[in-house]
């Protein structure tokens, strides 16, 4: 049975990055090749003597799995300029970003709560009632930001062969996580696992959060390899017993990282 929670950054804008967020999507669509001439070797993550098994691979969604898909965010934004054309620049980003709660902790709560934000960015901006209802018509659009990495759907698939549980652990403020695992093209039901900081209050790094992860797939820590795009995230999976590892899609992490750049090298650590 698959368990279903989630969570997003709130520093994270659905219409695309503004000034001081949005580092996580500045990766290039594609995973790149995994190695080249004179690069710093991967990780060894492999199963010695003396380490736990690998039995389930922890995911983080956004910039490991999911890439930001910024043409459906533009095409967004011409949508809500196009009912108030007087709105000034990014004015729907802005009111995501202010936005102050309250969150939905359900995903049957996911209807009522874009009602309320749109109905607040109306009455932000003063629009008039017939905008205000074209707005609502526009609902829910989360799930339709984002795209799949080429080398995320096969990796799943691969391990799932081999016999390890997967799980996804995202810092979230929507419940709708597999909703946007499936418009993207990666069947949810590869999950054993689906784990938002919102559902437990708690977002990475905090050690707490993959101890939660582990206890919900029912495993040791030192059971559990994490994979993250960010390193700090890496270094809170560690802490918590965990073997981790970085993907760096982009290629900026410093050489000491040993960071993998695709998760098809991630396939052939393991």
């Amino acid at each position: 049975m698959m368990i279903l929670m989630q969570h997003l950054p709130h520093d994270y804008s659905p219409f695309g990055p503004t000034q001081g967020m949005g580092h996580r999507y500045q990766a290039a669509s594609g995973g790149t090749p995994a190695t080249s001439p004179g690069a710093d070797p991967a990780p060894d993550i492999r199963q010695g003597d003396s380490a736990a098994p690998i039995r389930a691979v922890i995911f983080d969604r956004d910039g490991t799995l999911l890439r930001f898909n910024y043409g459906a965010a533009e095409e967004l934004e011409r949508r809500v300029h196009a009912i108030a054309p007087t709105l000034p620049p990014a004015a729907a980003s802005s009111h995501w970003m202010a936005w102050p709660g309250p969150w939905p902790r359900l995903v049957e709560e996911e209807p009522a709560f874009w009602r309320l934000f749109w109905q607040e960015f109306a009455n932000r901006h003063a629009l008039p009632p017939e905008a205000t209802a074209r707005l609502l018509e526009i609902g829910d659009f989360y799930h339709t930001c984002f795209a799949a990495y080429p080398d995320a759907r096969g990796c799943l698939e691969e391990l799932r062969r081999r016999g390890l549980k997967l799980a996804v652990l995202t810092n979230f403020e929507l419940p709708s996580i597999d909703r946007t695992l499936r418009y993207a093209g990666i069947d949810p039901s590869l999950f054993d696992v689906l784990l938002s900081s919102s559902a437990t209050g708690i977002t990475k790094p905090d050690v707490r959060a993959y101890l939660g992860c582990a206890e919900a797939l029912g495993l040791e820590p030192a059971a559990c390899l994490f994979v993250d795009d960010r390193s700090d995230n890496v270094d809170g999976a560690r802490r918590a017993g965990m073997r981790a590892v970085l993907i760096d899609r982009a290629g900026n992490a410093p050489p000491s990282e040993h960071a993998i750049r695709d998760l098809r090298q991630l396939c052939d650590l393991l």
